[in-house]
């Protein structure tokens, strides 16, 4: 009986290690990441949905005023750097790739659509519940594609990618973007 009951936990802990990943291999070779190889990064999180509105990121905040929409973009600048930055970090034996923002000598691009993006909240802080209360979230897509050929080399999904809460919009979007980092570096072992 003991055995049964240590196969059990032994499966059903191999199974919530694997569905915690929000960030998936849809299709593709990932061998290209144990090269020694530059991907740009970009990523087009201006354009994604705000959850709950209409609307797409540039328009909601740029109806509110050319301030909110100029710290809304310097805010998500921070945070796309900080995922190039994270993931070269924490790559170690995990890939030989590098990222980058702008390489002249970048043989991918790393193409990050958001497709819908939950700002979050200050709550969390406040109220302190958990560590993610209140932490922005982020749905979408990555295309690695070949600069050669233009070829796309595999895609990846990623679905509730969840970041730790702050009390400012910017803490959270680096957050939500290492939280990505990290999601992709587990998908290509």
């Amino acid at each position: 009986m003991k055995r049964i009951v240590f196969a059990l936990v032994l499966v059903l802990g191999v199974v919530s290690l694997n569905a915690a990943n929000p960030v998936r291999l849809v299709k593709g070779d990932v061998s290209v990441f144990q090269q020694e190889v530059v991907a740009n990064v970009i990523i087009d999180d201006h354009t994604t949905k705000i959850d709950r509105t209409n609307q797409t990121a540039d328009v909601y905040y740029g109806n509110k005023s050319q301030a909110e929409y100029d710290k809304f973009v310097d805010d998500v600048d921070r945070g796309h750097a900080s995922f190039i930055t994270y993931f070269n970090e924490k790559k170690i034996s995990k890939t030989k790739l590098t990222m980058a923002s702008q390489s002249e000598y970048a043989q991918y691009t790393l193409k990050v659509d958001v497709s819908l993006m939950n700002v979050g909240n200050g709550g969390g802080v406040v109220w302190g519940f958990n560590r993610k209360s209140g932490g922005a979230l982020i749905n979408g897509t990555m295309h690695l594609i070949d600069n050669a050929t233009g070829e796309e080399v595999c895609t990846f999904e990623f679905e509730r990618v969840k970041g730790l809460m702050g009390p400012i919009f910017r803490a959270r979007v680096i957050s939500v973007y290492r939280y990505l980092a990290d999601g992709l570096l587990d998908a290509i072992q």
